[in-house]
């Protein structure tokens, strides 16, 4: 049995929510896919449904809600999770550049359009599918580790070992940071600093000193690589806006 994509619609205009709802399952038909798709009055509603973690895969959100709004919402959801999509419905375009602190550079303006609707859903599930495939395979000792691109926080040099952030573990293996950087660049990493690969996925935001990470990490950014970690984290996000 195909593993159904979890949705959620959070939408105060109960009839759009019902069309978003349509455009959803009209998609999921055409393109033969399995979707669980559950509607939202208010955002208080979807956060206060669940005790613990969020447990959808994409969220469809409108920016301009009573009470808390989408933005505020989607900053909610990435405490919880970095990796979720998250698509905002907006009828001004001034929130657009907003949305890049909780990486949700996919935006459709109000009226919805059916064909740009079904773009989107298309680029975003290209990507969902391309990341659960991509893998860093490391072997150490008698093991062999599949580790997915996406889950790898950063890289660092240390002497004649690289550590790997990977969750909450750190993985030390002996390598030359130089030998993985290009694979690990094809797959979403830039150099923060000489010795230092940061996953963009997981950038919340880029300083003048430093990216900050989806768990409030902080990591440093050399002056010579300022320019060029905050062009890839733009491009980056850009190039996933569909």
């Amino acid at each position: 049995m195909r593993r159904a994509i979890q949705i959620a619609i959070c939408e105060d205009d109960k009839t759009q929510q019902d069309y978003i709802a349509s455009l959803v399952e009209d998609w999921a038909r055409k393109e033969n896919k399995v979707c669980r798709v559950e509607g939202y009055d208010s955002a208080e509603q979807l956060i206060y449904s669940f005790d613990e973690d969020f447990p959808f895969s994409i969220y469809i959100l409108d920016i301009q809600m009573g009470g808390m709004d989408g933005m505020e919402l989607a900053r909610r959801i990435r405490g919880k999770d970095s990796q979720a999509v998250i698509l905002f419905l907006t009828g001004l375009r001034d929130y657009i550049l907003e949305g890049y602190e909780v990486g949700a550079m996919r935006y459709l303006m109000k009226p919805i359009k059916e064909e740009e609707f079904y773009q989107i859903m298309c680029q975003i599930e290209r990507e969902r599918l391309a990341e659960a495939e991509a893998y860093f395979v490391l072997e150490r000792q008698e093991e062999v580790l599949k580790i997915p691109y996406h889950d790898i926080w950063y890289l660092e040099a240390q002497g004649h070992y690289v550590e790997l952030h990977y969750g909450e573990e750190v993985l030390r293996f002996k390598s030359g940071i130089g030998k993985l950087q290009q694979e690990f660049e094809e797959n979403g990493f830039v150099v923060a600093r000489r010795g230092t690969l940061v996953n963009l996925g997981r950038v919340a935001k880029v300083g003048k000193t430093g990216c900050i990470l989806d768990n409030g990490e902080a990591i440093p950014v050399s002056r010579s690589q300022y320019r060029t970690v905050n062009e890839a984290f733009i491009s980056y996000y850009r190039t996933r806006k569909g």
